[in-house]
């Protein structure tokens, strides 16, 4: 078994039609060398990385951080963003459930969701990710939560 997976990853890492063979991660080299900007080299390679990169370069170190719409059985697979902005927002307090910690179920969190900003500004949230449809956008629900001028 171990033979075969190791075979598939050589077939993997060999598939022109594969955005990560290594023909076509060769071919990125002398762009990567160029960006001297980690926000601009990881746009080449991962955009939402570059996203939340660019975001904790602008926040306050002590912001507290809500990200809306990872709640449920249905959104298990938006879960990809909050794994991103905690890690790297990180050591901001990145949260999904109002209250109690959220409960990882097999590929979804359970918890109490909340898109009031009224009632995160209450609980000590700074800023509000909003995710709906594939797509992020930032509330300021504090003079904490504000993107610092760079």
């Amino acid at each position: 078994m171990a033979v075969g997976l190791v075979a598939a990853q050589f077939y993997y890492a060999q598939d022109p039609d594969n955005e990560l063979s290594l023909a076509n991660l060769n071919k990125r080299v002398p762009e990567l060398r160029q960006a001297t900007d980690p926000v601009d080299r990881d746009m080449l390679c991962i955009p939402l990385a570059a996203d939340a990169r660019a975001l904790d370069n602008l926040l306050r170190p002590d912001a507290r951080v809500f990200l809306t719409g990872m709640i449920g059985r249905t959104n298990g697979l938006a879960l990809g963003y909050y794994y991103f902005m905690r890690n790297y927002l990180f050591p901001r307090d990145v949260e999904i459930s109002l209250g109690d910690k959220a409960v990882f179920h097999d590929g979804w969190f359970d918890g109490v969701p909340c898109t009031s900003t009224n009632l995160l500004r209450a609980n000590g949230f700074d800023l509000m990710i909003g995710y709906t449809n594939n797509h992020m956008h930032l509330v300021t629900l504090t003079p904490k939560g504000a993107p610092l001028s760079q």
